[in-house]
């Protein structure tokens, strides 16, 4: 699979150049990798709504119970299970590398089963979107804008 890249077109960046050296730059740039993944992170957290896969059906059903795990209904009607949620919404981070990059992940041990590069089509069919998916929807959709600031802000602060 070829690898992807996303390709920023900065216009107005002779007269940037001309405003501000390489340190600061870097300042803005690394200002703009925050808040993008910050971005990333606050749209991923949500969970997709809950469906008859989450509540108990009759006796011999199964679920998930977001916040618990797997359960199962025996057929006296008592309801057994087992308490293995990682509680995703609560596992983000973001570590910005630098002034070009970001980490974005979460530490439960299946997220990349469930919003990663081998989510599950269970999941991807109940709503669960790829990390990947919201990264370029938050990117294409607020990349001009927040440079835009940042920029604006670095400009302000030199004149």
């Amino acid at each position: 699979m070829e690898s992807e890249h996303l390709v920023v077109k900065v216009e107005g960046l002779e007269e940037l150049l001309k405003r501000l050296d390489k340190s600061r730059l870097e300042t803005v740039a690394k200002r703009v990798v925050s808040r993008l993944a910050e971005r990333i992170k606050a749209e991923a957290i949500p969970y997709p709504p809950e469906g008859p896969w989450n509540r108990p059906g009759g006796p011999g059903s199964r679920w998930y119970q977001r916040h618990f795990g797997p359960r199962w209904m025996v057929k006296s009607g008592a309801i057994h299970g087992r308490d293995t949620s990682e509680q995703m919404q609560k596992r983000w981070l973001v570590n910005v590398k630098d002034s070009w990059r970001a980490y974005i992940g979460n530490t439960a041990k299946y997220s990349d089963y469930v919003m990663g590069t081998q989510q599950t089509a269970f999941h991807a069919q109940h709503g669960w979107r790829k990390l990947e998916d919201i990264a370029r929807q938050v990117v294409d959709a607020n990349m001009r804008n927040v440079a835009r600031e940042e920029i604006d802000r670095e400009i302000g602060a030199v004149e």
